[in-house]
C-alpha cells in the first residue's frame, strides 16, 4: 500500500472522527444541561454549588471541540490529542464532584479515542482515563464529596470503588484496543484491494491513451512526459504553498492518474487531419480543436458510473479545458483566469512545453532554452503566471526528466552536443 493511499485513508478517518467527537461532546453538554436544570428544579439532590461549578467547567471542555473544528479545520493533526485530553479533564471534573452520581461517564474518554481507530490514541486515552478516575475518586474523598456511605474509609474506597472501576475500565480499554486492531487491519486490507484496483485501472487507461497516441506518429511518448511534468509542477506548487486550498497529496495523485487522458478526444479526429505532415488549413484546424470538447464528452460517457467523483471531474477538466488560455483566447469555451480549472491550467503548461520540445515531422524540436522562454513569454497570457513561474523554478528537474525519457541514442546525441 503506498504512503499516499495510507495517508489519505488516515486523514479522512481523522477528519470524520474530529467532527464526530465534537458532535458527541456537544450532545453530552446538552444532556448535562438537562440534568443541571432538573437539579436546580430540585428533582435531583446533587449539591447545587458543586453542580454549578462542574457544569461551568464542563461547558468549556465540551464546547471547545466544535469551536476548534471551525477555527482550525477538521484536518488539523493535533485535534485528536486535544479532544481526548478534554474528555479526560471532563471525566476528572465528574469524578471529583459527582463521582457516585455518574458511573457510565467513566468510559467516556476511551470511547472518544475509539473513534480514531488508532492504537496510539487508545493507549494514551486508557492511561489518562485510569489516572484521572483514580485521582478523581481520591480528590472527592478528601474534599468531602464522598456521598456513598459504603466508602467512608480510605481502605473501603480503594477496595470497593477505585480497584473495581480501575479493572473494569482496563477491561473495556483492552476490548476497544482489540477492536481497533481488527478495524485497522480491515481498513488496511481494503486499502490494498483499492490500490490494486486503481493500479489495474491506471494500466488500462494508459494503454487506451497510448492506442490513441499511436495514431499520431508525431507525438510518441507525449502522454508519459506530460504526466511527469504535470506531477512535478503540482508538487512544486505544493512545496511553495501556492493554491494550498486546492493542492494536496490527493489532488496530485489524482492529476497524475488522469493526465494521460488529456488528449483522449483525438480518437474522434480523422487520420487525414491527425497525421497530416504539413500545416493544417483553417477548416482542418477547427476540426482538430474539437478534440478537447470531444474528450470531455468521452470522459463523461466512459466514467458515467464511476463512484470516484473527484477522478471523473478532474479527468473531464484536463480533457476539455487544457487548451484554454489565461487571457481567455483559448478553446473550446474561451474561459479565462481562475475560471479555468487548476488541473487544466497545470496540464496546459505541461502540454505546451512537451509540444515545443519534441520533434515533429514538419519541424525539429526547439532547444530547451527556447522552450522555457515560450513558457515565460506566455505567463499571464497563455498560462497562469503562478504556474509559469513555478515551472521555470524547476527547469533543471524538468530537463532531467525529459532527458531520462529519451531513447538511449537520443541521450547520446544530446550529450555530444
Amino acid at each position: 500500500m503506498s504512503n499516499a493511499t495510507l495517508s489519505r485513508i488516515i486523514c479522512k478517518n481523522e477528519e470524520d472522527a474530529n467532527r464526530t467527537a465534537a458532535n458527541v461532546m456537544l450532545t453530552t453538554f446538552a444532556l448535562f444541561t438537562v440534568i443541571y436544570i432538573l437539579n436546580v428544579a430540585g428533582i435531583f439532590i446533587i449539591d447545587k454549588p458543586v453542580m454549578t461549578a462542574a457544569y461551568c467547567i464542563s461547558a468549556v471542555l465540551l464546547l471547545l471541540p466544535k469551536l476548534l473544528n471551525k477555527l482550525c479545520g477538521t484536518s488539523a493533526k493535533y485535534l485528536k490529542y486535544l479532544y481526548v485530553l478534554f474528555a479526560d479533564l471532563f471525566l476528572l471534573v465528574m469524578t471529583s464532584t459527582l463521582t457516585y452520581h455518574v458511573v457510565v461517564i467513566y468510559a467516556y474518554p476511551i470511547a472518544i479515542a475509539g473513534l480514531y481507530f488508532s492504537e496510539k490514541i487508545t493507549k494514551l486515552s486508557t492511561v489518562g482515563t485510569l489516572a484521572v478516575t483514580t485521582a478523581g475518586q481520591f480528590i472527592a474523598f478528601y474534599i468531602g464529596r464522598n456521598n456513598d456511605h459504603n466508602f467512608q474509609t480510605l481502605n473501603k474506597l480503594v477496595l470497593f470503588s477505585v480497584l473495581p472501576r480501575f479493572l473494569t475500565l482496563l477491561s473495556f480499554a483492552a476490548l476497544l484496543l482489540l477492536l481497533t486492531r481488527r478495524t485497522s487491519k480491515l481498513l488496511s486490507d481494503d486499502a490494498d484491494n483499492y490500490e490494486q484496483l486503481v493500479s489495474h485501472n491506471q494500466e488500462m487507461i494508459c494503454g487506451f491513451a497510448t492506442l490513441v497516441e499511436n495514431r499520431d506518429e508525431n507525438t510518441g511518448g507525449h502522454i508519459k512526459r506530460t504526466s511527469i511534468y504535470a506531477e512535478m509542477l503540482s508538487r512544486e506548487l505544493q512545496r511553495t504553498g501556492q493554491y494550498s486550498d486546492i493542492i494536496n497529496d490527493e489532488f496530485i495523485e489524482c492529476l497524475a492518474m488522469v493526465a494521460p487522458l488529456h488528449d483522449i478526444g483525438k480518437i474522434a479526429i480523422p487520420d487525414s487531419i491527425l497525421c497530416k505532415p504539413g500545416k493544417l488549413t483553417d477548416e482542418e484546424f477547427d476540426i482538430m480543436k474539437s478534440h478537447s470538447a470531444k474528450g470531455g464528452e468521452i470522459i463523461m460517457g466512459v466514467f458515467i458510473h464511476s463512484s470516484d467523483e473527484n477522478y471523473k471531474k478532474m479527468a473531464y477538466e484536463v480533457a476539455r479545458y487544457h487548451h484554454e488560455k489565461w487571457n481567455g483566447r483559448g478553446y473550446p469555451e474561451g474561459l479565462s483566469g481562475t475560471d479555468i480549472p487548476l488541473s487544466a491550467r497545470i496540464m496546459a503548461v505541461a502540454d505546451v512545453f512537451d509540444a515545443v520540445s519534441e520533434k515533429r515531422c514538419y519541424r525539429d524540436a526547439m532547444p530547451l532554452e527556447k522552450c522555457f522562454e515560450i513558457i515565460s513569454e506566455g505567463s499571464g497570457r497563455d498560462f497562469d503566471p503562478v504556474l509559469a513561474e513555478a515551472f521555470l523554478n524547476i527547469r533543471e528537474k524538468v530537463t532531467a526528466a525529459r532527458n531520462n525519457s529519451l531513447p538511449a541514442q537520443m541521450k547520446k546525441m544530446n550529450n555530444d552536443k
